[in-house]
Protein backbone atom coordinates (compact mmCIF):
# COMPACT_ATOMS: atom_id res chain seq x y z
CA UNK A 1 0.00 0.00 0.00
CA UNK A 2 1.29 3.52 -0.70
CA UNK A 3 2.16 5.86 2.09
CA UNK A 4 -0.68 7.91 3.47
CA UNK A 5 0.62 11.38 2.71
CA UNK A 6 -2.90 12.78 3.31
CA UNK A 7 -3.43 12.24 -0.42
CA UNK A 8 -7.22 12.46 -0.15
CA UNK A 9 -7.37 15.52 2.12
CA UNK A 10 -6.28 18.94 0.91
CA UNK A 11 -4.08 20.79 3.42
CA UNK A 12 -5.00 24.38 2.68
CA UNK A 13 -2.83 27.43 3.35
CA UNK A 14 -4.00 30.67 4.90
CA UNK A 15 -3.08 34.10 3.60
CA UNK A 16 -3.47 35.58 7.08
CA UNK A 17 -2.03 33.60 9.98
CA UNK A 18 -2.88 34.28 13.61
CA UNK A 19 -3.76 32.09 16.57
CA UNK A 20 -6.43 34.54 17.70
CA UNK A 21 -8.55 34.38 14.53
CA UNK A 22 -11.27 31.86 15.46
CA UNK A 23 -13.34 32.31 12.32
CA UNK A 24 -10.62 31.45 9.80
CA UNK A 25 -11.73 28.40 7.87
CA UNK A 26 -10.81 26.12 5.00
CA UNK A 27 -12.62 26.56 1.70
CA UNK A 28 -12.87 23.15 -0.01
CA UNK A 29 -15.25 22.35 -2.83
CA UNK A 30 -18.72 22.51 -1.27
CA UNK A 31 -21.22 21.99 -4.06
CA UNK A 32 -24.11 19.79 -2.95
CA UNK A 33 -24.69 16.67 -5.02
CA UNK A 34 -27.51 14.20 -4.78
CA UNK A 35 -26.87 10.49 -4.51
CA UNK A 36 -28.42 7.17 -5.47
CA UNK A 37 -28.04 4.08 -3.28
CA UNK A 38 -29.99 1.18 -1.82
CA UNK A 39 -28.46 0.61 1.62
CA UNK A 40 -27.02 4.05 2.40
CA UNK A 41 -27.53 7.78 1.95
CA UNK A 42 -25.55 10.98 2.19
CA UNK A 43 -25.71 13.13 5.31
CA UNK A 44 -24.03 16.25 6.61
CA UNK A 45 -21.99 15.47 9.73
CA UNK A 46 -21.30 18.28 12.21
CA UNK A 47 -19.30 18.19 15.43
CA UNK A 48 -17.04 20.28 17.65
CA UNK A 49 -13.83 18.78 18.96
CA UNK A 50 -10.20 19.44 19.81
CA UNK A 51 -6.78 17.98 19.06
CA UNK A 52 -3.54 17.89 21.08
CA UNK A 53 -0.31 18.49 19.16
CA UNK A 54 3.26 19.63 19.73
CA UNK A 55 5.17 22.54 18.27
CA UNK A 56 8.67 23.88 19.07
CA UNK A 57 7.31 27.44 18.85
CA UNK A 58 3.98 29.22 19.01
CA UNK A 59 1.94 27.42 16.32
CA UNK A 60 0.33 29.09 13.35
CA UNK A 61 -3.19 28.42 12.15
CA UNK A 62 -1.65 26.32 9.35
CA UNK A 63 0.14 24.16 11.90
CA UNK A 64 -3.05 23.70 13.89
CA UNK A 65 -5.00 22.80 10.78
CA UNK A 66 -2.43 20.15 9.83
CA UNK A 67 -2.95 18.56 13.24
CA UNK A 68 -6.73 18.74 12.85
CA UNK A 69 -6.61 17.18 9.37
CA UNK A 70 -4.40 14.41 10.71
CA UNK A 71 -6.89 13.79 13.49
CA UNK A 72 -10.07 13.79 11.36
CA UNK A 73 -8.49 11.37 8.87
CA UNK A 74 -8.79 8.86 11.75
CA UNK A 75 -12.59 8.98 11.41
CA UNK A 76 -12.26 6.24 8.77
CA UNK A 77 -11.35 3.22 10.90
CA UNK A 78 -13.99 3.41 13.65
CA UNK A 79 -16.72 4.62 11.27
CA UNK A 80 -16.30 1.64 8.95
CA UNK A 81 -16.66 -0.74 11.89
CA UNK A 82 -19.50 1.11 13.63
CA UNK A 83 -23.01 -0.22 14.29
CA UNK A 84 -24.14 2.06 11.47
CA UNK A 85 -21.14 2.14 9.12
CA UNK A 86 -20.16 5.35 7.39
CA UNK A 87 -17.36 6.96 5.38
CA UNK A 88 -16.41 10.65 5.01
CA UNK A 89 -16.36 12.30 1.59
CA UNK A 90 -13.42 14.49 2.64
CA UNK A 91 -15.17 17.67 1.50
CA UNK A 92 -15.34 19.00 5.05
CA UNK A 93 -15.02 22.57 6.25
CA UNK A 94 -13.21 23.52 9.45
CA UNK A 95 -14.28 26.67 11.31
CA UNK A 96 -13.81 28.31 14.72
CA UNK A 97 -10.19 27.18 15.01
CA UNK A 98 -8.72 28.32 18.32
CA UNK A 99 -5.28 27.50 19.71
CA UNK A 100 -4.23 27.46 23.37
CA UNK A 101 -1.26 26.04 25.31
CA UNK A 102 -1.88 22.78 27.15
CA UNK A 103 -1.38 23.52 30.86
CA UNK A 104 1.62 21.77 32.39
CA UNK A 105 2.91 20.45 29.06
CA UNK A 106 5.71 22.46 27.43
CA UNK A 107 5.57 22.87 23.64
CA UNK A 108 2.15 21.19 23.62
CA UNK A 109 -1.02 22.87 22.36
CA UNK A 110 -4.74 22.29 22.01
CA UNK A 111 -6.62 23.33 18.88
CA UNK A 112 -10.41 23.39 19.08
CA UNK A 113 -12.53 23.48 15.94
CA UNK A 114 -15.90 22.89 14.31
CA UNK A 115 -16.22 20.24 11.57
CA UNK A 116 -18.93 20.09 8.91
CA UNK A 117 -18.76 17.68 5.98
CA UNK A 118 -20.56 15.07 3.89
CA UNK A 119 -20.56 11.37 4.71
CA UNK A 120 -22.24 8.27 3.33
CA UNK A 121 -23.93 6.37 6.15
CA UNK A 122 -26.28 3.46 6.70
CA UNK A 123 -29.91 4.44 6.14
CA UNK A 124 -30.71 3.19 9.64
CA UNK A 125 -28.52 5.74 11.44
CA UNK A 126 -30.24 8.32 13.65
CA UNK A 127 -29.74 12.07 14.00
CA UNK A 128 -26.91 11.58 16.51
CA UNK A 129 -23.80 9.66 15.50
CA UNK A 130 -21.08 8.24 17.76
CA UNK A 131 -17.54 9.22 16.78
CA UNK A 132 -14.09 8.11 17.93
CA UNK A 133 -10.92 10.15 17.43
CA UNK A 134 -7.42 10.00 18.90
CA UNK A 135 -6.61 12.72 21.41
CA UNK A 136 -3.20 13.16 19.80
CA UNK A 137 -2.63 11.67 16.33
CA UNK A 138 1.11 12.12 16.94
CA UNK A 139 1.18 9.46 19.66
CA UNK A 140 -1.75 7.16 18.89
CA UNK A 141 0.16 4.64 16.76
CA UNK A 142 2.92 4.09 19.30
CA UNK A 143 0.34 3.77 22.08
CA UNK A 144 -1.47 1.09 20.06
CA UNK A 145 1.50 -1.28 20.09
CA UNK A 146 1.24 -3.82 22.95
CA UNK A 147 4.23 -4.01 25.27
CA UNK A 148 3.69 -7.77 25.59
CA UNK A 149 1.50 -10.51 24.18
CA UNK A 150 1.17 -12.44 20.94
CA UNK A 151 -0.67 -9.82 18.89
CA UNK A 152 1.62 -7.37 17.13
CA UNK A 153 -1.11 -5.07 15.83
CA UNK A 154 -4.38 -5.70 17.68
CA UNK A 155 -5.68 -2.15 17.05
CA UNK A 156 -5.39 -2.29 13.27
CA UNK A 157 -5.22 -4.64 10.30
CA UNK A 158 -2.81 -7.54 10.75
CA UNK A 159 -1.37 -7.05 7.24
CA UNK A 160 -1.63 -3.29 6.64
CA UNK A 161 -0.25 -2.43 10.05
CA UNK A 162 2.20 0.39 9.34
CA UNK A 163 1.81 3.87 10.80
CA UNK A 164 1.04 5.21 7.31
CA UNK A 165 -2.01 2.93 7.05
CA UNK A 166 -3.15 3.22 10.67
CA UNK A 167 -5.72 6.02 10.13
CA UNK A 168 -7.75 3.84 7.76
CA UNK A 169 -7.70 0.50 9.62
CA UNK A 170 -7.53 1.37 13.32
CA UNK A 171 -10.32 0.59 15.78
CA UNK A 172 -9.68 0.87 19.54
CA UNK A 173 -12.52 -1.57 20.19
CA UNK A 174 -10.67 -4.44 18.55
CA UNK A 175 -10.04 -7.35 20.88
CA UNK A 176 -6.69 -6.96 22.65
CA UNK A 177 -6.20 -3.31 21.68
CA UNK A 178 -4.41 -1.55 24.58
CA UNK A 179 -5.70 1.95 23.74
CA UNK A 180 -7.72 3.50 26.57
CA UNK A 181 -10.71 5.80 26.29
CA UNK A 182 -10.00 9.18 27.87
CA UNK A 183 -6.25 8.58 27.69
CA UNK A 184 -5.58 7.79 24.03
CA UNK A 185 -8.90 8.53 22.36
CA UNK A 186 -12.28 10.14 23.01
CA UNK A 187 -15.80 8.95 22.22
CA UNK A 188 -18.23 11.78 21.49
CA UNK A 189 -21.34 12.57 19.45
CA UNK A 190 -21.87 14.39 16.18
CA UNK A 191 -25.14 15.35 14.51
CA UNK A 192 -26.43 14.13 11.14
CA UNK A 193 -28.61 15.97 8.64
CA UNK A 194 -29.75 13.32 6.18
CA UNK A 195 -29.97 14.16 2.48
CA UNK A 196 -32.69 12.39 0.50
CA UNK A 197 -31.49 10.04 -2.22
CA UNK A 198 -32.51 10.45 -5.85
CA UNK A 199 -35.83 8.66 -6.34
CA UNK A 200 -35.58 7.91 -10.05
CA UNK A 201 -32.79 8.54 -12.56
CA UNK A 202 -31.38 6.83 -15.62
CA UNK A 203 -28.04 6.66 -17.37
CA UNK A 204 -28.12 8.80 -20.51
CA UNK A 205 -27.77 5.74 -22.71
CA UNK A 206 -28.07 7.45 -26.09
CA UNK A 207 -25.25 9.86 -25.25
CA UNK A 208 -22.83 6.99 -24.51
CA UNK A 209 -22.73 5.95 -28.17
CA UNK A 210 -19.91 7.47 -30.24
CA UNK A 211 -20.14 8.74 -33.83
CA UNK A 212 -19.38 5.27 -35.22
CA UNK A 213 -22.36 3.78 -33.37
CA UNK A 214 -20.14 2.03 -30.82
CA UNK A 215 -20.55 1.93 -27.05
CA UNK A 216 -17.10 1.03 -25.67
CA UNK A 217 -16.80 -0.32 -22.12
CA UNK A 218 -13.24 -0.55 -20.79
CA UNK A 219 -12.98 -2.99 -17.88
CA UNK A 220 -9.64 -2.67 -16.08
CA UNK A 221 -9.01 -5.49 -13.61
CA UNK A 222 -6.12 -4.66 -11.29
CA UNK A 223 -4.09 -7.54 -9.87
CA UNK A 224 -4.18 -8.39 -6.18
CA UNK A 225 -0.40 -8.98 -6.20
CA UNK A 226 1.80 -7.75 -9.04
CA UNK A 227 4.20 -10.69 -8.60
CA UNK A 228 1.56 -13.23 -9.67
CA UNK A 229 1.14 -14.51 -13.20
CA UNK A 230 -0.01 -11.92 -15.75
CA UNK A 231 -2.22 -14.26 -17.79
CA UNK A 232 -5.63 -14.22 -16.04
CA UNK A 233 -6.61 -17.49 -17.71
CA UNK A 234 -3.79 -19.24 -15.84
CA UNK A 235 -2.91 -16.92 -12.94
CA UNK A 236 -3.56 -17.80 -9.29
CA UNK A 237 -4.06 -14.09 -8.54
CA UNK A 238 -7.25 -13.48 -6.56
CA UNK A 239 -8.58 -10.97 -9.07
CA UNK A 240 -7.86 -13.23 -12.04
CA UNK A 241 -10.99 -15.06 -10.91
CA UNK A 242 -12.97 -11.84 -11.43
CA UNK A 243 -11.58 -11.51 -14.95
CA UNK A 244 -12.47 -15.10 -15.82
CA UNK A 245 -15.97 -14.75 -14.33
CA UNK A 246 -16.78 -11.60 -16.34
CA UNK A 247 -15.30 -13.15 -19.47
CA UNK A 248 -17.42 -16.26 -19.03
CA UNK A 249 -20.60 -14.19 -18.63
CA UNK A 250 -19.80 -12.19 -21.77
CA UNK A 251 -19.38 -15.35 -23.84
CA UNK A 252 -22.60 -16.84 -22.46
CA UNK A 253 -24.53 -13.72 -23.45
CA UNK A 254 -23.40 -13.79 -27.06
CA UNK A 255 -20.21 -11.71 -27.14
CA UNK A 256 -17.37 -12.75 -29.45
CA UNK A 257 -13.82 -12.18 -28.19
CA UNK A 258 -10.32 -11.71 -29.54
CA UNK A 259 -7.12 -11.39 -27.53
CA UNK A 260 -4.86 -8.49 -28.42
CA UNK A 261 -1.52 -9.22 -30.03
CA UNK A 262 1.58 -7.09 -29.50
CA UNK A 263 0.99 -4.70 -32.45
CA UNK A 264 -2.51 -3.88 -31.15
CA UNK A 265 -1.23 -1.99 -28.12
CA UNK A 266 0.57 0.70 -30.12
CA UNK A 267 -2.01 0.71 -32.89
CA UNK A 268 -4.96 1.32 -30.56
CA UNK A 269 -3.40 3.26 -27.65
CA UNK A 270 -1.93 6.67 -28.45
CA UNK A 271 1.66 7.05 -27.26
CA UNK A 272 1.90 3.50 -25.91
CA UNK A 273 5.62 2.95 -25.17
CA UNK A 274 7.42 0.33 -27.25
CA UNK A 275 10.02 -0.33 -24.53
CA UNK A 276 7.68 -2.35 -22.33
CA UNK A 277 8.41 -6.06 -22.24
CA UNK A 278 5.56 -7.20 -20.00
CA UNK A 279 2.15 -6.18 -21.30
CA UNK A 280 -1.23 -6.40 -19.60
CA UNK A 281 -3.52 -9.11 -20.90
CA UNK A 282 -6.18 -7.53 -23.14
CA UNK A 283 -9.14 -9.29 -24.71
CA UNK A 284 -11.82 -7.43 -26.65
CA UNK A 285 -15.41 -8.66 -26.94
CA UNK A 286 -18.07 -7.32 -29.30
CA UNK A 287 -21.77 -7.71 -29.95
CA UNK A 288 -24.11 -5.84 -32.28
CA UNK A 289 -27.45 -4.72 -30.90
CA UNK A 290 -30.48 -2.76 -32.08
CA UNK A 291 -29.29 0.56 -30.62
CA UNK A 292 -25.51 0.22 -30.70
CA UNK A 293 -22.53 -2.02 -31.28
CA UNK A 294 -21.23 -2.93 -27.83
CA UNK A 295 -17.49 -3.46 -27.31
CA UNK A 296 -16.10 -4.65 -23.97
CA UNK A 297 -12.34 -4.27 -23.63
CA UNK A 298 -11.10 -6.50 -20.78
CA UNK A 299 -7.70 -5.59 -19.30
CA UNK A 300 -5.71 -7.45 -16.62
CA UNK A 301 -2.45 -6.31 -15.02
CA UNK A 302 -0.79 -4.58 -12.05
CA UNK A 303 -2.47 -1.24 -11.29
CA UNK A 304 -0.68 0.03 -8.18
CA UNK A 305 0.98 3.43 -8.25
CA UNK A 306 3.98 1.75 -6.60
CA UNK A 307 3.98 -1.28 -8.93
CA UNK A 308 5.24 -1.88 -12.52
CA UNK A 309 2.00 -0.45 -13.91
CA UNK A 310 3.10 1.88 -16.74
CA UNK A 311 1.25 -0.15 -19.39
CA UNK A 312 -1.86 -0.28 -17.22
CA UNK A 313 -1.69 3.50 -16.77
CA UNK A 314 -1.60 4.07 -20.53
CA UNK A 315 -4.63 1.84 -20.96
CA UNK A 316 -6.39 3.62 -18.09
CA UNK A 317 -5.63 7.03 -19.62
CA UNK A 318 -7.02 5.86 -22.96
CA UNK A 319 -10.16 4.52 -21.27
CA UNK A 320 -10.83 7.76 -19.40
CA UNK A 321 -10.36 9.80 -22.56
CA UNK A 322 -12.12 7.59 -25.13
CA UNK A 323 -14.42 4.96 -23.60
CA UNK A 324 -18.15 5.36 -23.09
CA UNK A 325 -17.95 3.59 -19.73
CA UNK A 326 -14.94 2.73 -17.57
CA UNK A 327 -14.97 0.01 -14.91
CA UNK A 328 -12.02 -0.35 -12.54
CA UNK A 329 -11.93 -3.46 -10.36
CA UNK A 330 -8.92 -3.54 -8.04
CA UNK A 331 -7.20 -2.04 -5.03
CA UNK A 332 -7.58 1.65 -4.17
CA UNK A 333 -4.19 1.82 -2.51
CA UNK A 334 -5.69 4.21 0.08
CA UNK A 335 -6.46 6.59 -2.75
CA UNK A 336 -3.07 6.40 -4.44
CA UNK A 337 -3.62 3.91 -7.26
CA UNK A 338 -5.99 6.02 -9.40
CA UNK A 339 -4.85 9.44 -8.23
CA UNK A 340 -4.76 11.40 -11.48
CA UNK A 341 -1.96 13.75 -10.49
CA UNK A 342 0.18 10.88 -9.19
CA UNK A 343 -0.27 8.90 -12.42
CA UNK A 344 0.51 11.96 -14.56
CA UNK A 345 3.64 12.69 -12.56
CA UNK A 346 4.77 9.06 -12.67
CA UNK A 347 4.28 8.60 -16.42
CA UNK A 348 4.97 12.11 -17.71
CA UNK A 349 1.69 12.52 -19.59
CA UNK A 350 -1.54 14.49 -19.13
CA UNK A 351 -4.92 12.83 -18.67
CA UNK A 352 -7.56 14.90 -20.46
CA UNK A 353 -11.10 13.87 -19.60
CA UNK A 354 -13.43 14.90 -22.48
CA UNK A 355 -15.54 17.75 -21.11
CA UNK A 356 -18.03 17.62 -23.98
CA UNK A 357 -18.70 13.87 -23.90
CA UNK A 358 -20.97 11.97 -21.49
CA UNK A 359 -19.36 9.00 -19.71
CA UNK A 360 -19.90 6.61 -16.80
CA UNK A 361 -17.03 5.64 -14.47
CA UNK A 362 -17.40 2.75 -12.00
CA UNK A 363 -14.61 2.62 -9.43
CA UNK A 364 -15.18 -0.78 -7.82
CA UNK A 365 -12.54 -0.51 -5.11
CA UNK A 366 -12.37 0.20 -1.39
CA UNK A 367 -13.77 3.60 -0.30
CA UNK A 368 -13.77 4.98 -3.83
CA UNK A 369 -16.57 7.35 -2.76
CA UNK A 370 -13.92 9.32 -0.91
CA UNK A 371 -10.92 8.83 -3.18
CA UNK A 372 -12.24 8.94 -6.75
CA UNK A 373 -15.19 11.27 -6.62
CA UNK A 374 -14.58 15.01 -6.59
CA UNK A 375 -11.16 14.79 -8.28
CA UNK A 376 -12.74 13.26 -11.39
CA UNK A 377 -15.72 15.63 -11.51
CA UNK A 378 -13.19 18.46 -11.24
CA UNK A 379 -11.66 17.38 -14.57
CA UNK A 380 -15.08 17.52 -16.27
CA UNK A 381 -15.96 21.07 -15.22
CA UNK A 382 -16.54 23.71 -17.87
CA UNK A 383 -18.16 27.13 -18.23
CA UNK A 384 -21.49 25.46 -19.01
CA UNK A 385 -21.04 22.65 -16.46
CA UNK A 386 -19.59 24.20 -13.27
CA UNK A 387 -20.08 21.01 -11.23
CA UNK A 388 -18.74 18.57 -13.84
CA UNK A 389 -21.80 16.31 -13.53
CA UNK A 390 -23.59 16.94 -16.83
CA UNK A 391 -21.17 14.70 -18.73
CA UNK A 392 -20.15 12.27 -16.00
CA UNK A 393 -21.76 9.82 -13.59
CA UNK A 394 -19.45 8.14 -11.07
CA UNK A 395 -20.33 4.83 -9.41
CA UNK A 396 -18.47 4.22 -6.14
CA UNK A 397 -18.16 2.10 -3.01
CA UNK A 398 -18.41 3.82 0.36
CA UNK A 399 -16.78 1.03 2.36
CA UNK A 400 -14.31 -1.78 1.75
CA UNK A 401 -15.10 -4.07 -1.17
CA UNK A 402 -13.87 -7.55 -1.99
CA UNK A 403 -12.86 -9.35 -5.16
CA UNK A 404 -15.48 -12.06 -4.66
CA UNK A 405 -18.36 -9.66 -5.40
CA UNK A 406 -16.47 -7.66 -8.04
CA UNK A 407 -17.40 -9.76 -11.06
CA UNK A 408 -21.10 -9.75 -10.17
CA UNK A 409 -21.16 -6.00 -9.58
CA UNK A 410 -19.14 -5.16 -12.69
CA UNK A 411 -21.29 -7.35 -14.89
CA UNK A 412 -24.46 -5.72 -13.51
CA UNK A 413 -23.43 -2.46 -15.20
CA UNK A 414 -22.34 -4.26 -18.38
CA UNK A 415 -25.67 -6.09 -18.44
CA UNK A 416 -27.62 -2.84 -18.08
CA UNK A 417 -25.72 -1.28 -20.99
CA UNK A 418 -26.14 -4.47 -23.04
CA UNK A 419 -29.90 -4.48 -22.38
CA UNK A 420 -30.20 -0.94 -23.70
CA UNK A 421 -27.91 -1.60 -26.69
CA UNK A 422 -30.01 -4.63 -27.64
CA UNK A 423 -33.23 -2.63 -27.25
CA UNK A 424 -34.72 -4.89 -24.56
CA UNK A 425 -34.70 -2.65 -21.45
CA UNK A 426 -33.65 0.62 -19.85
CA UNK A 427 -32.33 0.01 -16.35
CA UNK A 428 -32.59 2.89 -13.88
CA UNK A 429 -29.79 3.72 -11.49
CA UNK A 430 -32.11 2.81 -8.62
CA UNK A 431 -32.60 -0.67 -10.11
CA UNK A 432 -28.85 -1.00 -10.58
CA UNK A 433 -28.21 0.05 -6.96
CA UNK A 434 -30.65 -2.60 -5.74
CA UNK A 435 -28.91 -5.27 -7.85
CA UNK A 436 -25.45 -4.35 -6.58
CA UNK A 437 -26.51 -3.61 -2.98
CA UNK A 438 -24.15 -5.09 -0.39
CA UNK A 439 -21.81 -4.30 2.46
CA UNK A 440 -19.65 -2.01 0.31
CA UNK A 441 -22.32 0.75 0.14
CA UNK A 442 -22.51 1.07 -3.64
CA UNK A 443 -23.77 4.45 -4.83
CA UNK A 444 -24.18 6.70 -7.86
CA UNK A 445 -22.81 10.24 -7.87
CA UNK A 446 -23.71 12.98 -10.35
CA UNK A 447 -27.04 11.63 -11.61
CA UNK A 448 -29.07 14.60 -10.34
CA UNK A 449 -29.05 16.13 -13.84
CA UNK A 450 -29.89 12.85 -15.61
CA UNK A 451 -33.29 12.21 -17.25
CA UNK A 452 -36.23 10.87 -15.29
CA UNK A 453 -38.44 8.58 -17.35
Amino acid sequence: MPKQGQSFLAILAFSVVTACAPELETTPNRQTRFYTASESLQATLTFEHQVVFTSPRKPTIEKAEEAIEDQVSHLFGPMSGAEYPAVPKADHRLTKIKISPKPGSPRTYIASYRYRGTIVVSKDAGEEYELILPISPETIYKASTPKSGNQESPCTDSHYNSEDDFWYFWNPRNRGCPLKEGVDYLVFTGTLEKIDNMRLSYPEYERLVDLSGTLLISVLVGMDESTNGRDPMQSSDLNAKSFRAIRSKLIKTGFKGRRWEQPDYRAKISGFPSRLKQLPYVEEFSKTGKNARLVVRMIFGPSGIDEPSTAFHYLFKDALENASAVIYNGHSGLGGHLDLLAIEESEGFDINLPRDRYQIYFFDSCSSYTYYNSIYFERKKSATDPDGTQNLDILTNGLASDFESGAKNNFALIQALDAWASGTAETSYQQLATTIAGDEFFGVNGDEDNPVR
